[in-house]
């Protein structure tokens, strides 16, 4: 009997012990995402007046803790035309293509059992390419650099896999020169919003 009552002792103290291990096990989740993109500028800059919205597409990924904040990063590939009859203002230079990376610390909100919501709040690098319309081989490369505000809705389909909605605010300056600081300021600087449809895998 006593042999009996130990044997019960020790299954139910391991399994126990088991379960509060896995409650408390501080295990860190991966996500990595594709998402189709748009974005467009605002305000009074070369990237609003001159330039029609960007389409283009990004791969992203974060770590996030059982606290439920993370890290993160997004690599974006964007595309976009000079509007017609802009090209002299614009500096006879061809359609501008942005390649940024977005670095950020974000944070999970469970809105239910299906949904949660993702803040982010970052800094953003850019790399922005025309190609000169008289030289077709040479390249005008502008870096810049920005802060990245945003947030994704995310719905979960089954257990790794989720599909999300996001929009993000990026502000965005460079280093083009002139004396003009109005003009300066007209081709320097730009805020974006941009909106991403995407799909997401968890690990």
């Amino acid at each position: 009997m006593m042999r009996k009552l130990a044997l019960l002792f020790l299954l139910s103290s391991t399994l126990l012990f088991s379960q509060k291990k896995k409650k408390f096990d501080l295990d860190v989740v991966a996500n990595i995402d594709a998402k189709m993109i748009l974005m467009t500028a605002v305000g009074n800059n070369a990237f609003s007046k001159l330039v029609r919205p960007f389409f283009g597409f990004g791969f992203g990924g974060n770590l996030m803790t059982p606290i439920n904040f993370g890290v993160g990063l997004d690599v974006n590939f964007l595309y976009s035309n000079v509007i017609y009859g802009e090209e002299s203002k614009y500096g006879n230079i061809g359609s501008p293509s942005i390649t940024s990376f977005d670095f950020f610390l974000t944070h999970r909100d469970y809105l239910s059992e299906d949904f949660f919501l993702e803040e982010m709040a970052g800094f953003t690098f850019y790399r922005q390419t025309n190609l000169f319309i008289d030289e077709k081989s040479a390249k005008n490369v502008n870096l810049g650099s920005g802060i990245n505000l945003g947030a994704k809705l995310v719905y979960i389909l089954t257990d790794p896999q989720q599909v999300f909605l996001s929009a993000k605010l990026n502000t965005y300056k460079t280093n083009i020169y002139n004396e003009n600081k109005d003009i300066e300021k007209f081709y320097n600087q730009s805020t974006f919003i941009s909106f991403g449809l995407g799909y997401r895998y968890q690990f």
